[in-house]
This record gives C-alpha cells, sequence and structure tokens, in this order.
C-alpha cells in the first residue's frame, strides 16, 4: 500500500492572506483573519474568513518517577468550563506560557518547580501539537522527564497570578485509568499519559 501520510508540500506562498486584523484583546488576543489558500487541484479557494484566539506559545511537562512508576499531575481551576455551565477542575500536566528569550524545555523546568516544587531531569520532546487548530492559535511542546517524586504534593502557585495548584503524585496505571473514566479531560494530559505508557523505557 501506498504511504498516504507523507504532508502535501506547502509554505506561506500558497496561502493569500487578505487582511489580518485584531478584534479583541484580554488575557489572549483575538484575530480576524481573512485568506485564501491552495487547494489540492492547484486552484485557490474562496475567501475564508476565521478568528483565531491566541494566549501564546505554551511548554508542559510530565514528570516521571520510574523507582515509583508514578507521575505527577496538577489539579486546578480552569474557566472553560463556564462556557457549559460547568465548574471545571481539571487534572492536568504541568503547564506555562513561554516568554520571549525563553526556551520550550526551560519554561517546562521552570514551572515544574513553581507548579508542583518539582526539580525535573533532562526534558525529552514529545511532540509539538496545536490544541484546537480550527480557532485556536496555541502551539504547546509537549515534554516527559525524570523526577524524584518521593516528597511531591500540595499546594503551589504564584499568589500575583492567583495559581491555587494541587499536586498530586499517582502511580501511572491509575493516571492511564482515569484518561478512561473521565477523571481526566485534557487532551493534551491524556496524549503525554499514553506516550509515556507506551515510552516510559526511555525516562530515566
Amino acid at each position: 500500500m501506498d504511504n498516504r501520510l507523507v504532508p502535501t508540500p506547502r509554505s506561506l506562498a500558497d496561502v493569500d492572506i487578505r487582511s489580518r486584523d485584531t478584534i479583541g484583546r484580554g488575557w489572549g488576543k483575538l484575530e480576524r483573519l481573512v485568506f485564501r489558500h491552495r487547494r489540492f487541484d492547484g486552484t485557490w479557494s474562496g475567501e475564508v474568513t476565521r478568528d483565531i484566539y491566541t494566549i501564546g506559545e505554551v511548554a508542559m511537562v510530565l514528570p516521571y518517577d520510574p523507582a515509583l512508576d508514578a507521575v505527577v499531575l496538577l489539579e486546578q481551576f480552569r474557566a472553560c468550563g463556564l462556557v457549559w455551565g460547568q465548574a471545571t477542575w481539571l487534572f492536568e500536566a504541568i503547564a506555562g506560557i513561554v516568554d520571549p528569550g525563553e526556551t520550550p524545555a526551560g519554561v517546562a523546568a521552570r514551572e515544574a518547580r513553581e507548579e508542583a516544587d518539582c526539580g525535573i531531569g533532562t526534558a525529552l520532546h514529545i511532540s509539538t501539537v496545536w490544541s484546537s487548530p480550527g480557532g485556536y492559535g496555541e502551539r504547546t511542546h509537549l515534554y516527559a522527564a525524570a523526577a524524584d517524586l518521593s516528597d511531591i504534593g500540595g499546594i503551589h502557585g504564584l499568589a500575583h497570578e492567583q495559581e491555587d495548584i494541587r499536586a498530586v503524585v499517582v502511580p501511572l496505571s491509575e493516571a492511564l485509568a482515569a484518561t478512561q473514566d473521565g477523571r481526566i479531560a485534557d487532551a493534551k494530559t491524556i496524549l503525554m499519559i499514553q506516550w509515556l505508557i507506551l515510552n516510559k523505557s526511555r525516562i530515566g
């Protein structure tokens, strides 16, 4: 069978941006883009209008303790559920925004310390993913890293950012079960746990 998962060669020359306007600012930026793009048959599409919301570039890390066969996860309130009339305190991997001058791997180490008081080893890159490519500009770098989780837990976060973060250490098998029974609902964290199940021999 032919290999069909070969990306079609594309560049910005295949996108004709007609306009790009900022229509809202807050924690992030909401932009309205009007564009055409090259179709698979070589012709141009008609004009498309899309609103893209972007907070920034993000790094996430899942610390793993090989001796305990366990990971550390964070529980914190997220506003996303308010759209649907839900109170969403979610379990997630450690994450933070990459500021100018920082590297994603450096942010992973910094956030592990800030959000879980956890030191990590060399961050192993899992993937770089788009959270919701239809309307969200966030690009997220995913990592796993070895860590000593024998004395990790408690409440953490930066007071000036109104962070109230509970760090919990759980067996990797329980984390996997939580991706299947709904306790973990963040898509990126689910991906990271499943990756670790398959690749934990690479951590350490």
